[in-house]
C-alpha cells in the first residue's frame, strides 16, 4: 500500500488535535538518503529544521543508509574519519579518498539499474568526484532536497546552524529554542522522543508536543518479499513520482 492519510501518518490523538492554523515544526539530523518516514514527517509540518549543530554519532543514519538487494538489503556507509567523531555535524568533512563515491554509485546501479523509474542523471550528479561536496551535511542535504522535490513536498527547510542557537543547550532545551526561533506552535517529534524529552519545558513555553509514529507502507519492490526502512530512493525508483492518481503522504 502506498496511499496514506493524515490519520495514517500520525497517532489518532495527533490527527484529531492538530491545529491547522498553528505553525507545525519537525527537527531532524541531515541523514544520508533518508528512509520514507523522514519525508512523511517533513510533509506533515510547515517548517522542517535540519539539526546540524548536534554531535555526529558514528554509525548513525547521518553516515549510512539501506538499499534493497536481491538477498534483502545492504548498508551504504560513508567512511567518516575518526578525527571528526564527537564534532558537530556541520563541521564533519567527507573523506578525501573518494573511492567510496564509486562504491556507493556502483552498488546503487547494480541493484537498481533495471528499475522502471531509476534516475541515472541524479546518480551521476550525486556521486560525481568533482569536489562539489566538501562536508557531510552538504552531501546529505543534496540528497534530501532531491527527494523532497521528487515527492513534491512544499515544507520550508531551515538549518539549525542558521538560527543563532546557543551551543550550550542540549536535549529538550535545544529543541524548544529551535521551535521558538522559527516561531512554531506545535513540535512534532518522532515516537522515540517520549523516552528522553522533558515535556514540561514545552508546556512552559506554550508549545504543543505531538508524536509521529512511522508505519511502514508496503509498495512494489523488484525482488521477492518486502523490505521496509529502505532509503526513500527505493520507493522512488520502484514506483516513480507521485501524481494526481497516486500520493505517498
Amino acid at each position: 500500500m502506498i496511499f496514506t492519510t493524515l490519520e495514517d501518518k500520525m497517532s489518532p490523538i495527533l490527527a484529531k488535535q492538530t491545529d491547522l492554523n498553528a505553525v507545525r515544526v519537525a527537527i531532524h539530523q541531515p541523514n544520508y538518503l533518508p528512509y520514507i518516514g523522514f519525508f512523511q514527517k517533513m510533509a506533515l509540518v510547515d517548517v522542517f529544521v535540519i539539526l546540524d549543530v548536534v554531535q555526529f554519532s558514528k554509525d548513525s543514519y547521518t553516515q549510512r543508509t539501506k538499499i534493497r538487494t536481491k538477498d534483502g538489503w545492504m548498508w551504504l556507509t560513508i567512511p567518516i574519519e575518526k578525527k571528526y567523531y564527537f564534532k558537530p555535524i556541520k563541521d564533519i568533512y567527507l573523506p578525501q579518498d573518494k573511492k567510496w563515491f564509486k562504491k556507493h554509485k556502483l552498488s546503487i546501479i547494480s541493484n537498481y539499474s533495471k528499475y522502471k523509474f531509476i534516475d541515472d542523471k541524479f546518480i551521476d550528479e550525486y556521486y560525481s568526484c568533482q569536489g562539489n561536496f566538501k562536508k557531510l551535511h552538504e552531501f546529505n542535504e543534496y540528497g534530501i532536497f532531491y527527494l523532497k522535490d521528487k515527492f513534491r513536498i512544499k515544507t520550508r527547510i531551515v538549518r539549525a546552524s542558521e538560527l543563532n542557537i546557543d551551543e550550550k543547550l542540549k536535549s529538550s532545551d535545544l529543541l524548544v529554542d529551535i521551535v521558538k526561533k522559527v516561531e512554531g506552535d506545535i513540535y512534532i517529534s518522532g515516537s522515540g522522543g517520549k523516552n528522553y524529552m522533558d515535556t514540561k519545558k514545552f508546556l512552559i513555553n506554550k508549545i504543543k508536543l505531538k508524536y509521529f509514529e512511522f508505519k511502514p507502507m508496503e509498495y512494489p519492490q523488484r525482488w521477492n518479499g518486502f523490505e521496509p526502512y529502505m532509503s526513500a530512493i527505493d520507493l522512488l525508483f520502484n514506483v516513480g513520482e507521485p501524481n494526481e492518481n497516486m500520493f505517498f503522504w
